[in-house]
């Protein structure tokens, strides 16, 4: 991070902290313990249009999306909640949905502290729950944009939501069709150079890449035997594509030709029930998702052709059940969850029509996972609370096929939370947990990337990593904006890196455990409404994370950064409201990234450079929004070294480095929302 932007932040933040006009909070009164709401008022004088949008303003709050790439329910959770309850789809994102709730639907967003409020804490120190008005007959948003970028690629969208009931039952739908360009893939070269920097090839090299999605998706919820039940389904398609050329100039005239294909299709359904007895609340849910996948990749050269073929079949099916009580002065909540998982995966590699030999290429993963948890939240004093639980987790899995595989998983993971509030404008919050990764079933099973001319072996020993965490975080409110300052800790053991894998007198690169391990981060979070400054509407946001991991690396017995972590991680963003012209713009900055992969022939460097997003809303009434935008202004540069040794790393120098850098320019569009109901 530059030290002039670096000092600018830090000049920010002591203002702000410093500043008389921000000496008195103005968060709003608990609504009850542990709780504050922000109501529409709260938010007047910002033309906002959904869900996301007001979220984006409540001081001290994050967005954590979770993992939903994760088994099981508990384990893939966000920091969300939408009218008191979790999404219990596993395939939107919870941006995705809180995008789809208008503004004008929501009646309050609540931000909880504590278990004490009686909903699920989903494993975070902090969540919101979205709380939408009801007793609505109908209302709903439509929404069309178009998106254009360079070299003939555009990105249409069409999209809507309607919800229609009273205050007994209620139905939402939703539907959408668009594509999506990889705006981190493009145009550009992909060169190789000799140690001494000489060049061994020269390459002109695109790879653009989209993927077209269609979506359709609906909730129902209505009383039952005294409770309320909920039942969701989707439907979602998704189509990914690559086309990739290499125009090779030196030292021969040579051209490589290359696809990438893939085809997801994915449905859920689910069933949520939840009724109060007295004081205690029952809450079961059952979900079951299933994924095919079909990739094919291709690579033409001249007379010679490669082709790579993976399909895989997976399937989660999850029971869970709840209960939240309270007793005097304690808050407890105790449930079970269990979850059946198989993936039945196949990859074949053919070179000219033959079959190529890969370990473990086709592979049958099954897992039966279980759960339980009990959580007792209290008050010790009246500025005090403190939530401490336990989890038992136990897993079962068995791999067929190519190779044979039974082992059994067991895992206890403690909680503590405590949060202080010693004043009105000033928080601390302590977590103190272990957690424990989950195995990738792709990890078990070999994959092949022509791109890179690479074969990623899968690992039947594989083992999840686990971690203790210690955070501590100070929240600083400042008028209606606040300051968050975080420092984490974590030890973890069983690193998930990667390792060789031998078959017959060939090593391959495989993902597996490395041993122990620490990871280091200092996150800040700054929202700061500009009004005591005399720029009235003007809101400036910061999100930064600094981190340091530090792990034995397998190849050269050097300790080196965990693979994939990213030291610094960072955005800048600035919205200006004018309501006298019904006007909202805003602009957003990304600082540059890099992280690195720790193969074992070769060491991958990844790096984006920084971009600026800006745009611009005009609402000719509360209804209709005209949004233009464009991103990626800078033009940056997503670059990737791959430093190739000829056996493995550590054991010589490099044989070459190919660096591929590309652009995909920047890209300009519009949208047109339309929103109905109230």
């Amino acid at each position: 991070m530059p030290s002039c932007t670096r000092l600018f932040t830090v000049a920010l933040c002591v203002t702000a902290l410093s500043s008389p006009a921000l000496a008195q909070a103005q968060t709003p009164a608990e609504a009850r313990p542990g709780v504050s709401a922000y109501t529409p008022d709260y938010f007047a004088g910002s033309q906002l249009n959904t869900a996301f949008d007001m979220l984006e303003q409540v001081p001290g709050f994050r967005l954590q999306e979770g993992k939903t790439e994760l088994r099981g329910y508990a384990s893939a959770a966000g920091n969300v909640l939408i009218d008191g309850q979790r999404p219990t789809t596993k395939q939107d994102t919870t941006e995705q949905l809180l995008k789809r709730i208008p503004a004008n639907a929501i009646e309050r967003i609540e931000l909880i502290r504590s278990a004490e409020a009686g909903l699920d804490m989903q494993g975070y120190s902090l969540i919101a729950n979205v709380v939408r008005k009801s007793g609505v007959s109908i209302r709903g948003r439509l929404e069309a944009e178009y998106a254009n970028f360079a070299h003939d690629y555009d990105a249409p969208k069409l999209s809507g939501e309607v919800t229609y009931g009273d205050g007994s039952r209620q139905l939402d739908l939703s539907g959408t069709i668009y594509r999506e360009i990889d705006d981190e893939h493009g145009f550009g070269s992909r060169n190789r150079y000799a140690p001494d920097g000489s060049i061994l090839r020269r390459n002109d090299y695109a790879q653009p890449e989209g993927t077209t999605i269609k979506q359709l998706s609906g909730t129902y919820r209505q009383g039952l035997l005294g409770g309320k039940i909920r039942l969701n389904g989707l439907i979602k398609d998704s189509r990914m594509f690559a086309d990739i050329a290499n125009i090779i100039s030196y030292p021969a005239d040579t051209e490589i030709f290359g696809t990438e294909r893939n085809h997801t299709r994915a449905t859920e359904g689910g069933a949520h029930y939840e009724r109060q007895f007295g004081g205690t609340g029952l809450e079961l849910l059952a979900i079951r998702r299933d994924t095919a996948k079909n990739r094919l990749d291709s690579s033409v050269e001249g007379s010679d052709e490669e082709v790579s073929r993976k399909s895989s079949d997976a399937s989660e099916t999850i029971l869970r059940a709840v209960i939240r009580t309270s007793a005097g002065p304690f808050t407890i909540e105790s449930g079970v969850e269990a979850a059946r998982n198989i993936l039945d995966s196949h990859t074949a590699l053919e070179e000219n029509g033959v079959a190529v030999p890969l370990p473990a290429s086709n592979v049958r993963v099954s897992e039966d996972r279980a759960e339980g948890f009990v959580t007792l939240g209290f008050r010790p004093a009246g500025n005090l609370s403190v939530e401490t639980g336990m989890r038992g987790e136990y897993s079962q899995l068995s791999q067929s096929g190519d190779s044979e595989l039974s082992k059994t998983l067991s895992f206890l993971k403690p909680r503590l939370l405590a949060t202080w509030n010693p004043s009105g404008s000033n928080e601390f919050r302590l977590l103190v947990e272990r957690e424990v990764g989950q195995l990738d079933f792709d990890d078990f099973v070999s994959s092949a990337s022509l791109t890179t001319g690479t074969v990623t072996a899968g690992n039947k020993d594989l083992e999840p990593d686990s971690l203790w965490r210690v955070e501590l975080a100070w929240q600083r409110q400042l008028g209606k904006g606040s300051l968050v300052l975080t420092a984490r800790h974590e030890a973890v053991s069983n690193v998930v890196d990667r390792i060789p894998v031998f078959a017959g007198s060939e090593a391959y690169d495989a993902v597996g455990n490395i041993g122990s391990g620490t990871r280091e981060e200092l996150q800040a979070d700054l929202n700061m409404p500009m009004d005591f400054t005399g720029m009235r509407g003007i809101i400036f946001q910061a999100h930064t994370t600094l981190r340091r991991s530090r792990v034995t690396d397998p190849t050269t017995g050097e300790r080196r950064s965990i693979s994939g972590d990213a030291p610094f991680e960072g955005t800048l963003g600035l919205t200006h409201d004018l309501p006298r012209f019904n006007v909202r713009w805003g602009a957003n900055y990304g600082f540059a990234t890099k992280e690195r992969q720790y193969k074992i022939a070769e060491l991958q460097s990844d790096r984006l450079g920084g971009r600026l997003d800006v745009f611009a809303e005009y609402k000719p009434d509360v209804r209709w929004t005209l949004r233009v935008f464009g991103k990626n202004l800078t033009n940056s540069s997503a670059i990737r070294d791959r430093y190739v040794y000829p056996g493995l790393r550590g054991s010589s120098a490099f044989n070459f480095l190919e660096r591929r850098s590309l652009r995909s320019g920047a890209y300009y569009g519009v949208s047109i929302q339309r929103t109905f109901g109230t």
